[in-house]
């Protein structure tokens, strides 16, 4: 009785583990199926580049240099990548002196590449000494160009100012690529459900 049972037992765990396998590849056998080993990606995996930006070494026009509050003050510096053209930029900075008073000082600046202004930020005095961050997407670019922050409102009287770290320490990564080009067919297809 006992040998009966657990051949039964065997026979019910195997059409159980069979009723589960499927037919993955189509050719009529479950189960049979062997897996696939998918290989190494051999293209360009390097699609991002930084650079260090701002340091000492670019150009600073601060009204009241190294205090930022007034519309105006910027910095600048020629920068290049190893990248053939890029479309997205995530910049991170730092702040060594930051006086902005709650509910009065902030500081509005624009990224600009080659003087395109390619996105904004602010900074508050709840972001302390940072990092700031922020992320820009715009149609591609070639490098080398002009990175530049620009200063665009006036700080109220008593509302405070802050510093940018010099040190090297800012950086903006820059990544993308040239953007495919659309199919004429699919850009027809895409005006009938506009």
């Amino acid at each position: 009785m006992r040998t009966a049972a657990v051949c039964l037992f065997a026979l019910c765990i195997g059409l159980t583990a069979s009723s589960y396998a499927t037919d993955l590849d189509n050719n009529g056998i479950a189960g049979d199926e062997v897996a696939i080993d998918p290989g190494l990606f051999e293209g360009d995996t390097d699609r991002t580049d930084t650079v260090i930006f701002p340091t000492s070494q670019d150009t600073w026009e601060i009204y009241y240099y190294p205090y930022w509050w007034h519309v105006g003050d910027t910095v600048h510096g020629d920068h290049d990548v190893s990248l053939t053209s890029v479309n997205h930029a995530d910049v991170e900075f730092y702040l060594v002196y930051n006086s902005l008073v709650p509910d009065c000082g902030f500081v509005d600046l624009e990224f600009q590449i080659d003087g395109t202004v390619v996105g904004t930020l602010t900074v508050w005095p709840e972001d302390n000494m940072g990092p700031v961050n922020a992320s820009f997407d715009f149609a591609d670019m070639t490098p080398p160009f002009e990175l530049r922050y620009h200063e665009t409102n006036l700080v109220a009287p008593g509302c405070g100012s802050i510093s940018l770290d010099e040190s090297g320490m800012n950086t903006v990564t820059f990544s993308g690529g040239p953007s495919p080009a659309e199919p004429p067919s699919w850009t027809a297809i895409k005006a009938l459900f506009r």
